[in-house]
């Protein structure tokens, strides 16, 4: 069963959804993986090569017959038609913009899509890069509030990955030494992302609130905005739930907002507040009265290499089911039912 694992169209983006390593490990178990060459990814194609696939040149995967097309980001909008199964996040279940063109071009060409979002069992998802976006996301926001506080230069100018972790938490500890504690809520922290989300905050000196479902299901609106940073990390599956609306921005000690969850375009967001995701060279924005949002949708490349590696080892798992493990007839159906609503 042959795969392409493709070059991704977005120039930030560095991760890899297989490392050389997993890819070994995965050709071992009877897959071939073929591997276009990147020079942005944070493993080069020299250790691809090593691990015994076979590097091909970019854009392969648009002519490829009988394979399985992985990746991460959505997709660049050529070609129109997919004959091929694919296998990537591609934001397109929740109503998105331009959601039924993109399931068009699945069914015009035949292919099909397993979102990996969509990758469960029991309900629980085999793979995310949730931790790493939930930290990279807290620390961004705790970043700019204390360098603020001290009228230091931030990330506010703009941002690009990070070689380590280490080199994020050097400058969080730096500041949090030389400020006064802060305090910040973390909506969803029980899950991947708000977990992530905590120890970054603690990293900074926060004083963290932890929410979840229970303290969700009535909102104390008031409660919520006595804090300085908040920290959205819920998994919307429905429009249950909205944490903040324009009339609240400005009227409390809020003063910044990270929304790790960041989906402005679907009518699920609970921070409808903004209407398009923020990004490396422009990470936050004003939202008036002194209050500041970031919402960047792949803030797991800011540290590649971690994210990768975490990912892949969780992504392997399912990778040797395929295409008959749990995961993938439940994505399967996910996307069959995209199709009857499109």
């Amino acid at each position: 069963m042959k795969f392409i694992l493709r070059y991704e169209a977005r120039q930030t983006e560095r991760r890899t959804p297989i490392t050389p390593d997993d890819a070994k490990t995965f050709q071992t178990a009877g897959f071939e993986l073929l591997v276009e060459r990147s020079q942005k990814r944070i493993f080069s194609d020299a250790e691809y090569a090593t691990a015994g696939c076979k590097l091909i040149a970019p854009k392969s995967w648009q002519t490829a017959v009988d394979t399985t097309i992985l990746g991460l980001k959505e997709l660049p909008k050529l070609p129109a038609e997919l004959p091929n199964p694919m296998i990537h996040f591609a934001h397109v279940y929740k109503d998105q913009t331009g959601w039924q063109d993109e399931i068009a071009r699945f069914t015009t060409g035949g292919g099909h899509l397993y979102d990996i979002e969509y990758l469960t069992i029991n309900n629980r998802r085999t793979a995310a890069f949730g931790y790493w976006a939930g930290w990279m996301g807290a620390a961004l926001a705790a970043w700019r509030q204390l360098a603020k506080s001290l009228n230091e230069t931030g990330p506010e100018s703009g941002v690009s990955s990070f070689e380590s972790r280490s080199e994020v938490e050097a400058i969080l500890k730096g500041l949090a030494a030389r400020s006064p504690q802060q305090n910040a809520v973390v909506i969803g922290a029980k899950g991947r992302s708000g977990s992530g989300a905590v120890e970054a905050l603690k990293l900074a000196g926060y004083n963290v609130t932890e929410w979840d479902m229970e303290e969700t299901v009535t909102l104390d609106n008031k409660a919520l905005q006595a804090h300085g940073l908040l920290v959205n990390c819920v998994l919307m599956t429905a429009p249950e739930l909205q944490l903040l609306s324009q009339k609240n921005i400005g009227k409390s000690n809020l003063k910044m907002i990270s929304d790790v969850s960041c989906d402005p375009f679907s009518s699920f967001n609970p921070l409808p507040i903004y209407d398009t995701p923020t990004s490396w060279k422009k990470p936050f924005i004003d939202l008036g009265n002194g209050v500041e949002l970031t919402a960047i949708d792949n803030l797991p490349s800011l540290l590649p290499r971690e994210a990768s590696i975490d990912f892949s080892s969780q992504l392997l798992k399912s990778l040797l089911t395929y295409p008959k493990g749990p995961e993938w007839q439940a994505a399967q159906a996910s996307f069959n039912k995209a199709v009857s609503h499109a």
